[in-house]
């Protein structure tokens, strides 16, 4: 992984599915990951496309937050 620790990539998407943005993820193999959308969709991605598309779905959920469009259900400091 370029940025992200394997680590942070798996907080971060754990987040995503504590709030409701994503139904699921896992680690299918050493580099492949499955996650899977609320509309049932499933993508198999390899660990650089899910670095990229975690970072760009965490960065809207933190705007929408940012906008009060919605209340996270983790609890700020």
């Amino acid at each position: 992984m370029s940025c992200l620790e394997h680590e942070n990539l798996a907080a971060m998407l754990d987040v995503l599915v504590y709030e409701n943005v994503l139904l699921a993820w896992s680690l299918e193999r050493p580099d492949v990951y499955e996650v899977v959308l609320h509309d049932g969709e499933n993508m198999m991605l390899t660990g650089e496309q899910v670095e990229m598309w975690v970072l760009g779905a965490f960065a809207s959920y933190l705007a929408f937050i940012d906008h009060r469009r919605i209340t996270p259900r983790i609890l700020g400091g």
